[in-house]
């Protein structure tokens, strides 16, 4: 866990940050779950993340992904699940995914 302190534009915050992660490789697979969590000091504005993600090993260089996940965001607390999106305070957001990664 990490106790910070953040100055922003709404004023002076703290809050303790903590994240727990773990990975399974099973044959091919590769199992992974993760949480996440923000709880903000005398406020509400807390934020929970979880997600778990499924590799498969097509190859030595090409692994087939997916991912579900969940944010949620408590009180004024607006974080997306995604870098880059966005989603309205207080409010939950799902998502999944799917891809091919390719190392050359």
């Amino acid at each position: 866990a990490i106790d910070r302190e953040t100055n922003a534009v709404t004023g002076q915050t703290e809050s303790l940050l903590w994240y727990l992660g773990v990975s399974h490789p099973v044959n091919n697979f590769v199992i992974d779950v993760q949480a996440a969590a923000r709880n903000t000091k005398n406020s509400d504005d807390d934020v929970t993340m979880l997600v778990a993600r499924l590799s498969y090993a097509l190859s030595k260089r090409t692994v087939l992904y997916t991912a579900i996940g969940r944010m949620d965001n408590d009180g004024n607390s607006a974080v997306a699940l995604d870098a880059g999106g966005s989603v309205g305070a207080g409010k939950t957001q799902n998502g999944v995914m799917l891809g091919l990664r390719h190392h050359f």
